[in-house]
């Protein structure tokens, strides 16, 4: 079919003025309306900050998930299992209130893991406008308790004291000898439970200052970018050298981060979002219960975001499981870009640098010619945000042409002028041993954009032929690294079903 053929089948197809926006909107909102996922929405607004503190395995993610209302904190009856900060909205008797889940406190470790476990939840404390001191009534007030009641009645600020794993009548007698403590009454609960947790929340409003009514965001606005990766690939380093600060913490240990942190930025006077993830290693290397929930909520984080950094240990080159958190991503509708992180580890064996970097650009090219941006952070204070930085401009720099691409809507007209060309350069083949016409097409949606074409078959292009199109509209608005979806359908089909409607 050549362009005659075209114009002689509708003679305004591409004409400009004919196809108005009036009817590029109504097709464009019943195939997104057909494509479209459910997603939650929340009112900005602010709110006082509750942090929950108290030493390992008494229960506070327990009780940050029950007044959370869902599972958003890792539980596993093993000290250490939260380690950085994560943050959630809780709610009662309409009013709204930030919480900070921390990881367990013990002063008699200062060093290693554990040390950076304690920063996070000293920030944590600096933060709050009230604290929440949680002790194991099952096991009474121990010497690490009565350190840590110290420690809070210096810091001022005002402390409710929740006595948990009050599961019987005999442990809430047993719980009054907590308040040898000295801060204060002390509430017999059992978060796994919930006995006695609503006259702990009432407690708990009257401590707070005033609430506003808007429900508050845990996530801040801005472009969400997602730092994906294997165990120990260096996202964490990454997040904490932009931030310029020991935000998340960072070990030689795989697999430290485990609950994703969602850290509000500012790069070149825009919001930017940058979330810290849990390594993702291969399923059969996943046996921990908390690591199968670690996995899971990277893999949400990763639908939640607009673009994700896959972070590759370049020593290492692109893996199996690179390719494949990669692949997930890409199907999730999300902008890749690529970090090849500790470049300054083999940037002096040029020739193994060659070689990491073609492999690279061959085993993700389905991702559509994404950046690939060569990272280092080196020097011994990387994990506190101090460190000497290579290229850490140009992954924001990339990143934020990513998710412009993204969010590109590109005008009918122009789109109809390409689709022309593309026909007027190469013919689509045959349907059924019948002829294919394209007629107009449209974008229907955005990240990632959605291409509606009309024809006069439905579903009539072969996957190669619909490549070819993708691939020219990509080349012309220069989307890289981004998933551009066509649909095909019946001319008129959309008219036929708006009657059926009426």
């Amino acid at each position: 079919m050549n362009e005659a053929d075209i114009e002689g089948e509708a003679e305004t197809s591409f004409d400009e003025g004919q196809f108005t926006d009036e009817v590029a909107g109504e097709l464009a909102a019943e195939v997104a309306a057909e494509v479209a996922e459910a997603s939650g929405s929340g009112v900005a607004g602010s709110a006082p900050l509750v942090a929950i503190i108290g030493r390992p395995n008494v229960g506070k993610s327990t009780l940050f998930n029950r007044l959370v209302g869902r599972r958003e904190a890792i539980v596993e009856d093993k000290p250490g299992v939260t380690r950085d900060r994560l943050y959630g909205v809780g709610s009662w008797e309409g009013r709204h209130f930030l919480l900070v889940d921390t990881g367990g406190l013990d002063p008699s470790l200062d060093t290693g893991l554990p040390a950076d476990i304690q920063s996070q939840a000293q920030i944590a404390i600096e933060e709050a406008d009230l604290i929440l001191f949680v002790v194991d009534a099952s096991e009474g007030a121990t010497a690490v308790d009565f350190e840590i009641a110290e420690h809070l009645r210096r810091s001022g600020k005002p402390v409710l004291v929740a006595a948990n794993k009050v599961d019987n009548d005999k442990r809430e007698l047993a719980a009054v000898a907590l308040h040898e403590l000295s801060l204060g009454e002390v509430h017999p609960i059992s978060a796994a439970h919930g006995r006695n947790v609503g006259e702990f929340c009432d407690a708990l409003l009257e401590q707070l200052p005033a609430a506003t009514e808007a429900k508050p965001v845990p996530i801040p606005p801005g472009t969400r970018l997602a730092f994906i990766g294997r165990p120990n690939a260096g996202k964490s380093t990454l997040v904490n050298t932009l931030m310029r600060a020991q935000r998340v913490i960072v070990s030689d240990q795989p697999g430290t981060t485990r609950d994703p942190i969602y850290l509000p930025f500012q790069y070149k006077n825009r919001d930017l979002v940058l979330t810290d993830t849990a390594g993702l290693r291969r399923r059969k290397q996943v046996a921990r219960a908390m690591e199968k929930l670690a996995a899971i909520k990277s893999i949400r984080t990763m639908e939640r975001t607009q673009v994700v950094i896959l972070v590759i240990d370049a020593t290492e080159g692109v893996t199996d499981q690179d390719q494949r958190l990669a692949r997930m991503a890409f199907i999730r509708g999300k902008g890749v870009v690529v970090a090849m992180h500790k470049w300054d580890l083999i940037k002096y064996d040029g020739k193994l640098a060659r070689e990491r970097l073609l492999h690279a650009q061959e085993s993700l090219a389905f991702l559509e010619h994404p950046w690939i941006v060569k990272t280092s952070v080196v020097g011994a204070g990387r994990d506190r945000g101090e460190g000497k930085s290579f290229n850490l401009d140009e992954l924001l720099d990339a990143c934020l042409r990513t998710a412009a691409a993204l969010a590109k809507h590109i005008p009918t007209p122009a789109l109809n002028e390409e689709l022309k060309a593309a026909v007027a350069d190469h013919n689509p083949p045959m349907w059924r041993a019948k002829p294919v016409r394209l007629y107009f097409a449209t974008q229907a949606d955005t990240e990632p954009p959605l291409i509606v074409i009309s024809a006069n078959h439905g579903r009539c292009l072969g996957p190669d032929y619909e490549r070819y199109l993708i691939r020219r509209i990509r080349q012309r608005w220069h989307l890289r690294g981004i998933p551009v979806r066509m649909v095909v359908r019946g001319r008129g089909r959309a008219n036929k079903d708006r009657a059926a409607k009426r």
